[in-house]
């Protein structure tokens, strides 16, 4: 089956500004996006929805952006998660990838850099998808 042309974005971002911009600009470069405030309604939208990659923000009302990426990464082992983080430390975005995040970027982020890593995530994990279906024929 050929991958979708139109890929599903889960936004899980706190800051409704923030949120506004990025959806905006998302769809804008032909995605869909759905956006979440709490871990709860973002893992409420990852268990009805199937997304084609998470992007996750700081922290949440309801818990830490490690809590939400290791219940994501649970959730759906193959999704691409993208950090797009104020915590910019090293011991940060270490957390974060060890958490099962691909990639973490820094707030305030280079749009043109942001529209690369999806890009380039989402390629990723198609042929990661390809490659699958192939090797189970």
């Amino acid at each position: 089956m050929p991958p979708r042309s139109k890929k599903r974005i889960l936004c899980a971002e706190t800051h409704e500004d923030t949120c506004r911009m990025l959806t905006y600009f998302l769809e804008h470069q032909g995605h869909e996006v759905n956006s979440a405030g709490t871990i709860a309604d973002c893992l409420r939208l990852a268990s009805d929805v199937r997304f084609d990659l998470y992007m996750i923000d700081d922290d949440y009302p309801d818990g830490t952006n490690i809590e939400l990426c290791q219940q994501l990464r649970r959730l759906s082992p193959r999704t691409p998660i993208l950090f797009f983080s104020s915590m910019a430390y090293e011991r940060d975005r270490r957390r974060g990838l060890e958490a099962g995040a691909q990639v973490y970027l820094t707030k305030p982020g280079d749009i043109v850099e942001i529209a690369a890593t999806i890009a380039a995530l989402l390629k990723h994990a198609d042929e990661d998808a390809l490659r699958a279906e192939d090797s189970a024929s």
